[in-house]
C-alpha cells in the first residue's frame, strides 16, 4: 500500500511538472507556452528558421499569439509572405458613422475615428423641383430671392436642412459648393443675365458673380454655375438664395428659374 501511495505521488508530480512546462505539438523544442509545428520541420535545438516558423503557431508566456512567427510582438501577430489575413461573412457598414481600418508602416492595424482628415469628399445634392415663375420680379441689383430646393442626397454627417426656410446647418469643415442654375427671360432688351450667390465664409458670406449673354426673345434660355470653396464653423446656417447682379440688363416679370436643372452641389472635403 505504501509503495502505491509513493507511486501515485510521483505520478502527480510528473503531471504537475508537465502541465507547468512548455507544450509542443509536433515539436520537441517548443519556443513558448504552447507551440504547434505544422510541418514538423523545426530543429531539435535552437530557434527555428524564418522558413520553419512560417507554418508554426505559438502562444507565449505573455499570452501573445503568433501565426507564422515564434516571436509575436502584439496580442495577435500574423506573419506571411502574402495575404496573411482573410475574413469572410462581414456585414455591410455605415459609411457615415463607421470607422476606417488602416495599417501603419509596421503592419499594425489601427482605426481612424473620423474620415475628415483624409479629405474624402462627402456629397450633398439639392434640387429645385418646381419651376419658379417671375423669380426675380421686383428684386433690384444686389437683392436676393430664396430658392426652395429639395434634398436629393445628403451623406455629410451632422448637416441638416430645413426645407421650410431653405436653410442649411453645417458641421465644421472645408467645403466646395456649386450652384447650378438655368433660367429664361422673355423680355425686350434682356440679353445679359447677372446672378450671384452669397456663399458662407466662416461667420460671414462672400459674393460670387456669374454673368452670361444670350439672344433675347421667347427662347432666351441661359444658365451657368457658380462655384466656391470655403471653411465653415460648426453650427453655421446658410439660406439657399440666388441674387440679381448689377451688370445684367434684365428686370421685371418674365424670369423663370427652371426646375430640375437648377441644383446645389455641396462637397465636404475635409476638416
Amino acid at each position: 500500500m505504501k509503495k502505491i501511495k509513493i507511486y501515485f505521488v510521483l505520478v502527480l508530480l510528473s503531471v504537475t511538472t508537465t502541465l507547468s512546462a512548455q507544450v509542443g505539438i509536433s515539436t520537441s523544442n517548443p519556443q513558448g507556452s504552447f507551440h504547434v509545428d505544422g510541418a514538423k520541420d523545426n530543429l531539435a535545438t535552437g530557434a527555428p528558421t524564418v522558413a520553419q516558423q512560417a507554418n508554426d503557431v505559438i502562444v507565449t508566456s505573455d499570452g501573445e499569439l503568433g501565426v507564422g512567427t515564434t516571436n509575436p510582438t502584439n496580442s495577435l501577430h500574423v506573419k506571411a509572405i502574402v495575404d496573411p489575413v482573410k475574413i469572410e461573412g462581414l456585414a455591410d457598414g455605415n459609411t457615415t458613422t463607421d470607422r476606417l481600418l488602416v495599417i501603419d508602416p509596421t503592419g499594425v492595424v489601427k482605426n481612424i475615428k473620423t474620415l475628415g482628415g483624409l479629405s474624402i469628399p462627402n456629397p450633398a445634392i439639392f434640387r429645385l423641383e418646381t419651376a419658379q415663375t417671375n423669380f426675380l420680379n421686383g428684386v433690384v441689383g444686389g437683392g436676393t430671392s430664396v430658392v426652395p430646393m429639395t434634398v436629393v442626397k445628403n451623406t455629410i454627417p451632422g448637416m441638416t436642412y430645413n426645407s421650410g426656410t431653405s436653410t442649411i446647418t453645417f458641421p465644421s469643415g472645408t467645403y466646395q459648393m456649386t450652384f447650378v442654375y438655368e433660367a429664361s427671360h422673355n423680355a425686350s432688351g434682356c440679353s445679359i443675365s447677372s446672378y450671384f450667390v452669397d456663399f458662407p465664409l466662416n461667420n460671414t458670406t462672400t459674393r460670387i458673380h456669374s454673368t452670361s449673354a444670350f439672344v433675347q426673345g421667347a427662347n432666351a434660355v441661359y444658365g451657368n454655375s457658380v462655384t466656391y470653396a470655403t471653411v465653415i464653423p460648426a453650427g453655421r446656417t446658410w439660406k439657399i438664395a440666388l441674387g440679381r447682379g448689377v451688370s445684367g440688363n434684365c428686370s421685371g416679370p418674365g424670369n423663370t428659374l427652371a426646375a430640375t436643372s437648377t441644383q446645389l452641389l455641396i462637397f465636404r472635403i475635409g476638416d
